[in-house]
């Protein structure tokens, strides 16, 4: 390579705010580029543009990253803009000020998408409550009510090297850990608090009333959670599901009738606990049954299982999107600061294809059996409807 690609994890997301914080972790990761007591925003783009270089960074439930990519001689630039906004940004009332507005224009544009929006409303649902389950982006009233000194607070709780990792990939060179002590081996914090506590997860029915040409729609259950080794036969039973062209969804609701331009399943492991959902979306006539057949699928798995072409097809999509996933410096980066964070040292590919190389048929019926019951069912409509035409689901 010559490239490098450097990232500074904290591990503070959406899920370790309080009701009144929503949004506060997405808020510090913009106000981050706003300026530092020695750069200003400008300059802090400024100086990764004039060397062909990237900055971003982006919030999640768990963790938030800001991450560079520069060519290996550049190193220098990286570490020092990156740990620079990381120590000093200055969090200017002028700034924040007009940096609300910007994040109050996002919610509204994310608002305005139903098949982005629809995500959130079902984790809304399923969790009952629990932090994760609140959008990553925050609320308009607890986005406007953010000041300088909830910032400050916030990043004392949680912005300390005790829940921080550095990660980099690419044409690193030796004295790399020197240079990087440079600016962080006199930081100090306090020791963060422990993840979120397990969720209570249980079904329901829900619907969002909006004006849209489609219904949108996830329906799901309770899932494998980050660390659990049930991780590696879930997400096998997964990609079956719908997660891929020729997975079961796919072609069963699009291609055999016509039901859908898009669905699909996802998994979403968090540290204590993972939910797992169908995403599709359909007209209000046919969601009644795009519904059923998923929920045909949840309990054709349960009683049958899966053929042995269907789970070496799987296995083998699974290894070849994790490795074609993996061939560039800043997504090797971001696999090692994720797989540090939730495991404390880097699984490698070849431990996760044994893994996935070892499910069974036996480990499918199990899981499925294991998760896909009635009474974490749960139903997320966002549409122009009325009511729902569904009084009850089960598998």
């Amino acid at each position: 390579m010559r490239s490098v690609a450097m990232g500074i994890l904290v591990g503070a997301g959406s899920g370790n705010e309080t009701t009144k914080e929503s949004g506060i972790s997405h808020f510090i990761e913009h106000m981050s580029f706003k300026g530092t007591a020695r750069r200003s925003a400008y300059q802090i783009a400024k100086e990764l543009d004039a060397v062909g270089g990237k900055i971003n960074a982006y919030t999640a439930k768990e963790q938030t990253m800001y991450y560079a990519m520069v060519l290996d001689k550049h190193i220098d630039t990286a570490i020092d803009v990156l740990c620079d906004i990381l120590l000093n940004s200055i969090f200017e009332p002028k700034d924040m000020a007009m940096e609300k507005g910007v994040i109050l224009e996002e919610i509204k544009m994310y608002e305005d998408t139903p098949d982005d929006l629809i995500h959130d409303f079902f984790a809304e649902k399923i969790l009952h409550g629990h932090p994760i389950g609140k959008p990553t982006i925050g609320l308009r009233k607890t986005v406007k009510a953010i000041n300088r000194q909830d910032i400050l607070n916030y990043r004392k709780k949680w912005y300390s090297p005790k829940n921080t990792i550095v990660a980099l990939a690419g044409a690193i060179s030796q004295d790399t850990i020197d240079r990087l002590n440079n600016y962080l081996g006199s930081w100090s914090g306090r020791q963060p608090a422990p993840p979120s506590a397990p969720a209570d997860i249980k079904g329901s029915l829900n619907l969002k009333k909006k004006k849209t040409e489609q219904v949108h729609l996830c329906l799901g259950v309770k899932g494998a959670s980050q660390v659990d080794e049930n991780r590696y036969p879930y997400s096998v039973l997964d990609n079956i599901l719908g997660g891929s062209m020729s997975s079961r969804l796919f072609q069963e609701v699009r291609e055999k009738r016509g039901l859908v331009y898009s669905i699909y399943s996802a998994a979403s492991p968090f540290h204590n606990f993972g939910i797992s959902y169908v995403y599709a979306g359909t007209s209000k006539e046919s969601l009644k049954q795009v519904v059923d057949l998923i929920l045909q699928q949840f309990s054709s798995i349960k009683k049958e299982g899966v053929g042995p072409e269907e789970l070496s097809r799987s296995k083998e999509n699974l290894k070849g999107s994790l490795v074609l996933g993996l061939e560039s410096t800043a997504s090797r980066m971001m696999w090692s600061a994720r797989s540090e964070y939730y495991f404390g040292r880097v699984i490698t590919i070849e431990e996760i294809f044994d893994k996935v190389d070892k499910v069974t048929q036996d480990d499918i019926i199990r899981l499925a059996n294991k998760f896909f019951r009635d009474e974490y069912l749960t139903l997320a409509v966002i549409g122009d409807m009325k009511k729902l035409p569904i009084k009850e689901i089960h598998c």
